[in-house]
């Protein structure tokens, strides 16, 4: 999700323009953040780009606008042509030039096109689809950056925190209504690497799951106490390492004696059986968030 501020210079639109079609046209229809604050998803973007290129091209904002809006002409995201902005087909951005103007603002510690390479991310798909295809392998990459020594510690850790406001933007974004039951969500002790649970996190939460998200390095005990405090059905643990193994161990074994499955998420180390009565999901995030969806409206389905 995106601020108007984001949106009009990724669409190629001005904010007067664009609170102009929203509002004389109903081009788009934000949403609002918990903030009170207008927020654009990549179909907003879309639709906007594709209007602004009808208009360019001499129709009339009012023939666009219905254009766009009976779906008679198809939208796609086109960032406008202009100096300094990473080379892309037209209607097609190139994901790898966002990742590597990524790397090298890393690189570089430069936070505008670090920011830059983020908006255009983002804004290649839905955010599931974006954080499985885009944002995890541009993250890898990142990774080796830094264990290969191209990348200094203090341009990982810049961008690694860039990434993780963008995410936590996703997560509040995606509002506080809640159709279904309470998801306890994050890290077992001494585990810190949180990017993947943070999206997991925000991508169920898209679904209207009820989320408590807990962050990195919780112990057993404290998972324990979120767990029975707000009556959760599930708890997801991120299991990255090797070495979170034992702590996750713990909290499975822990949570095992109350009615509650927990469930582990995306991560390096989810690959193996943790304990009897843990279910095991898909490394991706999308799909990981299906599949949790599906088996607890199922339960509750045969539990009625």
């Amino acid at each position: 999700m995106y601020t108007i501020a984001q949106a009009a210079r990724l669409s190629g639109v001005s904010v007067a323009s664009l609170r102009a079609w929203e509002r004389r046209y109903g081009v788009v229809v934000p949403q609002r953040n918990d903030s009170g604050y207008r927020v654009y998803s990549p179909e907003d973007l879309a639709a906007l780009s594709t209007m602004r290129r009808l208009v360019e091209e001499g129709w009339s904002p009012a023939e666009a606008a219905r254009a766009v809006n009976s779906e008679t002409v198809s939208t796609a995201w086109n960032p406008p042509a202009g100096p300094g902005r990473v080379s892309e087909s037209v209607g097609h951005p190139d994901a790898a030039a966002f990742t590597q103007l990524f790397l090298t603002s890393a690189t570089r510690l430069d936070t505008a096109g670090l920011e830059q390479s983020l908006d255009g991310g983002f804004a290649l798909g839905s955010f599931e689809q974006v954080v499985d295809s885009w944002l995890f392998p541009t993250l890898k990459a990142l990774g080796d950056g830094w264990t290969s020594g191209a990348i200094d510690i203090a341009g990982e850790h810049m961008a690694s925190h860039a990434v993780h406001r963008r995410l936590s933007m996703a997560f509040e974004a995606a509002g506080t209504r809640s159709r279904g039951p309470t998801v306890v969500v994050g890290l077992p002790a001494g585990s810190h690497h949180e990017l993947g649970a943070l999206a997991f996190a925000a991508a169920i939460r898209r679904r209207g799951l009820d989320v408590l998200y807990l962050g990195a390095n919780v112990p057993a005990p404290s998972w324990d106490r979120a767990v029975q405090t707000r009556s959760a059905r599930a708890a997801v643990l991120s299991i990255v390492t090797p070495e979170d193994r034992p702590a996750a161990l713990e909290v499975a074994q822990q949570l095992l004696a109350h009615d509650v499955v927990p469930l582990v998420c995306t991560g390096g180390a989810s690959d193996a059986n943790l304990a009897v009565g843990v279910h095991r999901l898909p490394a991706s995030v999308g799909a990981a968030a299906h599949e949790l969806d599906e088996l607890l409206h199922v339960t509750d389905r045969i539990s009625s």
